[in-house]
């Protein structure tokens, strides 16, 4: 089969043999479209088994599916591929498209035989154990391992490994931004030149690819002593606490957690942009263990929404907004001695990580005044935590044990 298609100087490499190939870089670069279209056309050529993986993956709508389809589509492959909900084949050659969670599914991909290619999409967020199992796992004869990610720590397994030092003799690492985008939309350039104004470091992380400069300007500086992401098993008898933020063209956003010995874990979330009414709470449910029979507190800016929300049967009520509530809340969230967040909570760990307050372009002072943007998860733990922000501190050291 012979296709004549266009690919980005960068793209070039992904077809010839290394073991590990490593695309790292900002938002609207094209990355992880690039990698599917590679993943794409090496498919039609030679029979692969590729494992499209990401640390969690609660459903296949976390996947890349979406975009493997879309750019079957675009590259007028539509008649090579069958699409099925959690695969994709290619007719011809027999290739086979799976997707899984490597978190959930370690063991079942350690004895599964014939992976040719593993791509994880998103591997900022790939644990140290996760990594260490998976390598070895990948053995068929020059199978390949393939990493698309936008990384946020120095200290992270494979930003030291593939990036801080020499890369491997069999690696290829390669940088790739919206610079190396033809196109780049629009859109994305005016929000691209709003973060430039509004936070330097921000945009250097969030498009140049630059990992995170952790300053005093982040609202939840990381501190690993304040806050850390870990794994941890939840008490059988714990009260829940369910906070719910509306969003239309922002995410809407919800999230789940408990108190125990004035420390805060965050245990679920839902994020997602473009939920309609009706499905907001079936979402959050299918993300949120217990989110049906909790007491929700909701963004009260949207009573229309809540009162639907009644008549569905869900317990939720409508925050009390007022000013300073949102300094309250960072506040309180603050004074916890620690906050653990479990690695399944994504989202809530790049907000954690990305909230902060405005800088002064000219002198370069943090000004006391927060950033409107990459709070929505922290909007639903102000909201869900607003009845005991109200007590004193005993009151809710007895609360956390209901």
């Amino acid at each position: 089969m012979t296709m004549q298609i266009t690919v980005e100087s960068w793209q070039e490499e992904l077809f010839r043999p290394h073991r590990y190939k490593i695309i790292y870089g900002g938002r609207g670069s094209g990355k992880s479209w690039g990698v599917a279209d590679a993943l794409l056309l090496i498919s039609c050529s030679r029979k692969c088994l590729i494992v499209c993986g990401r640390e969690f993956q609660n459903s296949i709508q976390d996947s890349v599916h979406s975009l493997l389809c879309q750019r079957i589509e675009a590259l007028n492959l539509t008649k090579s591929f069958e699409i099925i909900r959690d695969e994709i084949r290619n007719i011809n050659s027999g290739s086979r498209f799976i997707f899984k969670g490597l978190r959930q599914n370690i063991d079942s991909i350690k004895s599964m035989a014939g992976i040719t290619h593993l791509w994880i999409e998103e591997a900022d967020i790939l644990s140290v154990n996760s990594w260490r199992v998976i390598k070895p796992t990948i053995r068929e004869e020059n199978s390949e391992i393939w990493i698309t990610m936008n990384p946020k720590n120095k200290t992270d397994i494979l930003y030291q490994e593939f990036i801080a030092n020499i890369s491997p003799d069999n690696a290829y690492v390669v940088k790739v931004n919206y610079q190396d985008n033809p196109y780049f939309p629009n859109v994305l350039a005016d929000e691209m030149q709003k973060d430039l104004v509004r936070d330097y470091g921000l945009y250097k992380h969030i498009w140049e690819g630059e990992c995170l400069e952790h300053s005093a300007a982040q609202v939840f500086h990381r501190d690993p002593k304040l806050w850390y992401v870990e794994e941890f098993e939840e008490p059988e008898k714990v009260y829940c606490y369910y906070g719910l933020d509306f969003g239309s063209v922002d995410p809407t956003a919800a999230m789940r957690c408990y108190i125990v010995d004035n420390i805060l874990y965050i245990t679920h979330e839902f994020y997602k942009v473009g939920v309609e009414i009706d499905d907001i709470g079936k979402s959050c449910e299918l993300a949120i263990p217990g989110f049906r029979q909790g007491r929700i507190i909701a963004d009260s800016a949207r009573p229309e929404t809540i009162s639907f929300m009644k008549r569905q049967g869900y317990n939720v009520v409508g925050a009390d907004k007022g000013k300073g509530s949102v300094e309250d809340g960072i506040a309180f969230i603050r004074s916890f001695d620690k906050v653990i967040i479990h690695p399944r909570c994504k989202n809530t760990i790049n907000e954690f990580n990305l909230y902060s307050y405005k800088v002064d372009q000219r002198s370069g002072d943090i000004t006391t005044d927060i950033v409107d943007r990459y709070n929505h998860i922290c909007d639903c733990g102000r909201y869900a935590l607003e009845r005991i922000m109200k007590r004193n501190h005993a009151d809710y050291r007895v609360l956390s044990r209901m």
